[in-house]
This record gives C-alpha cells, sequence and structure tokens, in this order.
C-alpha cells in the first residue's frame, strides 16, 4: 500500500477537524472558504455527457467530460466527498459534512431532492435495475465509535432499508454493477491499523453477507479503500491502483491496473449501459503527500499507465466524481 493511501485514510478515520485548502479567486468560481456564492450552469447542456467534481470548500464544479471545460458550479454543500449518477443522468452529491444526499437533474442547479442522513453519508450507487440509491455512511464525523451503515433507498426516496456490518465499520464506498447486486467497502479499527471488509448484496437479498476479495492486497491494511466501481463486466477496487474481481457467489481476482497518479476516487466510463468501459477519470486532491496537487485525470482503460488528459481549473482539494450521461443515452 502507498504512503499516501496511509496518509489519506489514517486522516479519514480520525477526522476531528477540517483540513484547509485553496484556490485563486477565479471569475465564476468559488474562492476558498466561500460557501455562499451562487450556483451556475451553462445553457445547451442536453447533448453532453457532463463530469461532476465535488471540492473541499462546498463547490461541485461541472464540465464537458470529453472537452475538459469548465460549464457549471453548484454551491450550498458544507463538505460534498462523494457523488454518483443514473442512467437518466440525474447526479446525487453526499455531502458528509452536512448529513445530506442532494440529487440534480442533468446540468440542473435547482435540487431536485433532499435527503437527510445523520451517519455522514461518504458515497453512492444507483442500482441501474431499478432506480434504488444506496448510500456509504461513515456513521459519524466526531465520532469514531459511531458505527457506520447502508443504507438504501427505494429510486431514491422515502425510508431507507438499513445494512450494518459485523464489526462496526465505517462505509466509505459502495457500487452496483448491471444485475442490480451491491459491493460495499467499510474500514475498522479504533487506534489503527486500520482494516477494511467487503459486504455483498445480491438483488432481492435481504442480507448483507461478508465478501473475502483474494488477490494481492487480502488484507487491506489502514482501510485503503475509497473507490468500488463496476466496469460492465468485473468489480474494480481502487486502492491507489485498481484490482478487478469477478463474484459468482465468490470472489475471483482477475488482475491489476497501475495508475501513474494516486486518486482517492474514480469514475469508469461507458456510453451507455450497454457499452464497454473505455477511460477511468479520477481526482486527486484531498488526502496526497503533495498537498498542492488539485487534479482530475483521465485514463485509456484498462490500459492503465500515465494520463491521457488533465483538469485543474477551478479545483479545491477534489475527491468525489461521477459522469452524468447526455439526456437519451
Amino acid at each position: 500500500m502507498t504512503t499516501a493511501t496511509r496518509l489519506r485514510f489514517g486522516a479519514l478515520l480520525t477526522l476531528g477537524s477540517v483540513l484547509a485548502g485553496c484556490v485563486p479567486s477565479q471569475p465564476g468560481l468559488i474562492p476558498s472558504g466561500d460557501r455562499q456564492a451562487v450556483p451556475w450552469m451553462a445553457k445547451g447542456l442536453k447533448g453532453y455527457d457532463l463530469l461532476y467534481v465535488t471540492n473541499k470548500n462546498g463547490a461541485v464544479n461541472v464540465y464537458k467530460y470529453l472537452k475538459h471545460t469548465l460549464v457549471g458550479v453548484l454551491t450550498d454543500f458544507r463538505w460534498p466527498i462523494g457523488a454518483c449518477a443514473d442512467y437518466a443522468g440525474n447526479v446525487y452529491v453526499t455531502d458528509w459534512e452536512a448529513n445530506k444526499i442532494v440529487e440534480y437533474a442533468h446540468g440542473g442547479t435547482k435540487p431536485i431532492e433532499t435527503i437527510r442522513d445523520q451517519f455522514a453519508p461518504s458515497n453512492c450507487s444507483v442500482n441501474p435495475v431499478n432506480g434504488d440509491l444506496a448510500v456509504a455512511n461513515y456513521g459519524n464525523l466526531n465520532n469514531r465509535y459511531r458505527p457506520g451503515n447502508i443504507f438504501i433507498y427505494a429510486r431514491g426516496k422515502g425510508k431507507p432499508v438499513k445494512y450494518e456490518g459485523n464489526d462496526g465499520e465505517k462505509f466509505q464506498g459502495c457500487a452496483y454493477d448491471d444485475r442490480g447486486d451491491l459491493l460495499a467497502a467499510g474500514a475498522f479499527g479504533i487506534s489503527g491499523p486500520f482494516y477494511t471488509n467487503f459486504y455483498y448484496l445480491p438483488k432481492l437479498s435481504k442480507s448483507m453477507e461478508p465478501m473475502d476479495l483474494p488477490g494481492p492486497s487480502n488484507s487491506w491494511e489502514w482501510g485503503g479503500i475509497r473507490g468500488l466501481a463496476w466496469d460492465g463486466k468485473y468489480w474494480v477496487v481502487d486502492s491507489g491502483d485498481l484490482y478487478r474481481y469477478s463474484i459468482n457467489v465468490k470472489a475471483q481476482y482477475v488482475d491489476k491496473i497501475v495508475l501513474s497518479d494516486f486518486v482517492p476516487d474514480i469514475w469508469i466510463y461507458r456510453k451507455g449501459r450497454k457499452s464497454p468501459a473505455t477511460q477511468i477519470v479520477g481526482a486527486n486532491g484531498t488526502y496526497t503527500t503533495r498537498s498542492n496537487d488539485a487534479n482530475v485525470f483521465y485514463w485509456n482503460y484498462p490500459a492503465g499507465g500515465s494520463p491521457i488528459g488533465t483538469i485543474t481549473k477551478g479545483l479545491d482539494a477534489p475527491v468525489g466524481i461521477t459522469v452524468s450521461l447526455k439526456t437519451g443515452t
């Protein structure tokens, strides 16, 4: 495990105060510390895939995915650290410091729905089969003894169904596959080292079962998991590098994809639900050994290696990332 991974998750699991971050003030952007700026969005975005990036300064930047150009900023967050999208283009942002999940339409600036969640929502995923929203809850930012959980909201609304781990885990990520099965990851441990447990929730199942992921990082020490993803064929575990698995009752290790830069969260790009994955996009800037880094990287998938594109404009310790596909995809 990389030093950056240990640094990031050591800080995450003992978080009691907010880390500082800043970017120069730019027209149309939000200066660090100013969380009351007015949201804005360019017009005519219906026909574009949009990249959403969460920032430490409470803003969510929106870019044209392929062109890498800034086209909007969403505000009124405290510290949004996760995001996910469904195939209709709706985007969910998990604001763990404000204990809420906010839903937006593709390219919209006004929330469709706001869900209050007192368990510090960390990340999310939308079931492509029925539209259910799964939320990975950290538990509590200021109480390391309070366990997290997985909340599942039927079609993103109403009272959630609650799933808990066996070891009081603070859940950090979750992802659905195309069948509607869910993989979740949560770290446990009070003073360290911190280990990660995985859980699997098949569709129609009423219980979340422990899932052992074998391979080169089978201990997952220091809770070094931030991102989970589905690439259309394999589960992808983001632990600095990417580890791929197939799951059919048991998990089978497939291979490892090496990325030249460490990123705390990833999104695997597919043009549509039935399309193959062609790119990875990831945010780098929240917990790294280089505190001045604030980038979004693009890679070819599954090649990995060196980035093929970079975004730097308007970022302030970015971490959460998702893509809203253009309407009609």
